[in-house]
């Protein structure tokens, strides 16, 4: 029944944006509010590392993984960069130790919007968590590559695209002195997301996530 009411949430996520196709993105539906709320009824603490981000990062069992952190999942189905914003203030007031970004990926599949204003906007998310919670250690995670053949409709050719979003990304990182977490790299396979890593061409399966993980780890200690 869970996975019924997920699958429905993202196919009514996936029409409406499609119907929007704007400059920008904005998504709110009932499922991304009450998750959103369920998420809130937990406060961040110091203690705390956040992993932020969209479904790929709600779908991971953070705090199982490092069982040896006190890791809070903070990623919702559908959202966008300037929904992780909106997000922001009740995660850093905590002050958590670490955050881990992964985001963008919805933005550009499912708006027009231009790479300058994308990273923009993840710069914006950035300089929140700066003025509010200036001890607090970001990570930018990369995005990951989509199996284009699993769904031609949706993917076909975004590979490049998120490749070049990842190279922003990193140019933006290093600019700011902030680490970036090439998980691209050790996903891709001929510049593709392997059928074994994911169910659909964009969510992952478990030997994706335990790739995701190796590639973090390192920066959970």
């Amino acid at each position: 029944m869970k996975k019924l009411l997920f699958l429905c949430a993202a196919l009514a996520f996936g029409a409406e944006a499609w119907a929007q196709k704007a400059d920008t993105l904005t998504f709110h539906n009932d499922y991304y509010r009450s998750k959103r709320e369920v998420e809130e009824i937990v406060p961040v603490t110091r203690r705390n590392i956040i992993m932020l981000g969209n479904s790929l990062t709600e779908r991971g069992f953070w705090s199982e993984y490092f069982q040896d952190q006190r890791v809070l999942n903070r990623g919702i189905g559908g959202d966008c960069i300037s929904g992780m914003i909106n997000r922001l203030p009740p995660i850093v007031e905590g002050q958590p130790r670490a955050i881990f970004v992964m985001g963008g990926v919805n933005d550009l599949l499912f708006s027009k919007i231009s790479f300058e204003k994308l990273v923009s906007q993840y710069e914006r998310l950035l300089d929140y968590i700066a003025a509010h919670s200036p001890r607090t250690k970001v990570y930018v995670q990369s995005p990951l590559p989509v199996n284009e053949a699993m769904n031609e409709k949706l993917l076909k050719g975004q590979n490049p695209r998120l490749a070049e979003y990842g190279k922003q990304l990193r140019a933006m990182a290093e600019r700011r002195g902030l680490v970036y977490i090439d998980i691209w790299s050790a996903m891709q396979r001929d510049g593709s997301l392997p059928a074994e890593y994911t169910s659909d061409g964009i969510h992952l399966t478990g030997a994706g996530y335990k790739v995701w993980i190796e590639q973090i780890a390192p920066y959970m200690k």
